[in-house]
């Protein structure tokens, strides 16, 4: 029971901070999320297993590079993230709640499967003549975020499956605002949601499934 309250107080922790951090973002106060961003993955590490708390942790590092700017921000920020997806793979390899690779074609996986097919396709070719010397890494980084969003759609882990598809979407959304100049309305705040509940239910679906290694 004691374990329940401590897992519940720190999911309450992680989701007022990312509303804190979400709200500073849509102000554009980025002193303030000097604070708040670099917070947010070390909240969400807290009880987690080894696997998890590594792909966490690289996302954080990524969540700092972000808050500068210019290219060697950006460089530090893909590398860290591409990084957090390749732990991402093997923490949900490790789960070992992984059904077949055929599970993607089929029923409502297949869906979900051509929706993030397509959604790498029009990507590419939306910012294929936009990155110039970054293409071949923004493509290599867009394909690893394509393996692990299916991996994750693999899990018989819902939050896992659902967490994948956010982090396809926010990341997508980062992608087109840098290189092609799309914004949503409020597009900080889209970006943030997404990823912040992207790490929580990947998070979340390891610890539904019990630590795989400590």
């Amino acid at each position: 029971m004691s374990g329940r309250r401590g897992s519940a107080a720190r999911a309450i922790g992680y989701a007022a901070l990312a509303t804190v951090d979400i709200a500073l973002a849509v102000r554009g106060n980025t002193r303030a999320r000097r604070v708040t961003k670099p917070a947010l993955m070390p909240v969400l590490m807290a009880g987690r297993d080894r696997r998890t708390c590594t792909a966490l942790a690289l996302g954080g590092l990524g969540d700092v590079a972000l808050l500068g700017s210019g290219e060697a921000a950006f460089a530090a920020g893909l590398s860290s993230f591409l990084a957090g997806h390749l732990a991402w793979i093997e923490a949900l390899q490790r789960r070992g709640d992984l059904l077949p690779p055929g599970a993607l074609v089929r029923g409502g996986r297949a869906v979900a499967t051509a929706g993030y097919l397509s959604t790498f396709g029009a990507l590419t070719v939306q910012l294929w003549p936009r990155t110039g010397r970054h293409r071949p890494a923004v493509l290599a980084y867009s394909a690893v975020l394509l393996a692990c969003a299916l991996q994750a759609l693999r899990s018989r882990s819902a939050a896992t499956a659902l967490g994948g598809g956010l982090f396809l979407a926010s990341d997508s959304l980062l992608a087109l605002e840098r290189f092609s100049g799309m914004r949503l309305p409020a597009h900080e705040a889209w970006v943030m949601s997404t990823y912040t509940a992207a790490q929580a239910l990947l998070a979340e679906g390891g610890q539904r499934n019990g630590p795989a290694d400590r």
